[in-house]
């Protein structure tokens, strides 16, 4: 039994992996972290005594008070982020990148060092994305291969107790509706995607499917048991699942 962290489960694929973690039956545990209370469509209906939420403004900051509620997690599946359209590069690289790796160095102190256990930091990210420098031709696949990079480099770096896993899904069909989904997940072109989907199932993931293969990496890669495959690193890096391969972990 595990107990997991979420962040960003207001939006599309963190209210997803909200639902499916309070279902899991290996997920004793799940304490959200959110900067305003949770909406009607995220809050659970009747409660669910798994679910714990803790109101947090600063997420470049988690003070020792905050840390001592978190005692006992096994893990975090970090889904906080907006879309870059409209943004700066730097303002997105304060959300992407700094956010991130400021909880992910925070975290590292919740599981003690030499007992061979980790803290998993399953980080979301998306098709697209690079981790070599200047290779992205989109600001959102250069800041979030960024962020990749980072928090890979961070167990070699003092904070040994982390085990970093990032996720990057293609085309993210929601299987329930999210009223603040941004526009590229509403109709229409939510219907485009999924039609795409149909004729190309590696270019989507439906959001059920994204939440397990993130449980997966929680749940089996604290004892260091997140499964290879043959073929596994099609995107160069062990740490990083792209969307076939999220698919795959889910259900292996």
């Amino acid at each position: 039994m595990v107990r997991i962290v979420v962040t960003g489960a207001t939006g599309t694929a963190g209210s997803e992996v909200l639902r499916q973690a309070l279902l899991h039956p290996a997920v004793s545990g799940v304490t959200v972290l959110s900067r305003r209370p949770l909406p009607p469509h995220v809050e659970p209906s009747p409660p669910n005594d798994k679910l714990k939420v803790i109101l947090h403004a600063d997420f470049t900051s988690y003070p020792p008070s905050l840390l001592e509620q978190l005692k006992g997690h096994d893990g975090a599946i970090w889904a906080l982020g907006k879309s870059s359209v409209g943004m700066s590069e730097s303002d997105y690289e304060v959300i992407t990148v700094d956010y991130a790796v400021a909880a992910a160095k925070a975290f590292s102190t919740l599981k003690p060092e030499g007992d061979g256990s980790k803290f998993v930091f399953a980080y979301l990210s998306g098709a697209g994305t690079d981790q070599r420098e200047g290779k992205a031709s989109q600001m959102f696949g250069r800041v979030k291969g960024k962020a990749e990079r980072v928090l890979a480099e961070l167990p070699s770096q003092g904070y040994p107790t982390l085990a970093v896993y990032s996720f990057r899904p293609a085309g993210i069909v929601p299987i329930h509706p999210v009223p603040e989904a941004p526009w590229f997940y509403r109709p229409p072109l939510l219907s485009v995607i999924k039609g795409l989907g149909a004729l190309y199932p590696p270019m989507v993931i439906k959001t059920d499917v994204l939440a397990q293969g993130m449980f997966a990496a929680v749940l089996k890669g604290g004892q260091g048991e997140v499964p290879g495959w043959p073929g596994k690193g099609a995107v160069g890096n062990d740490g990083v699942f792209d969307n076939e391969e999220i698919k795959r972990l889910a259900v292996e």
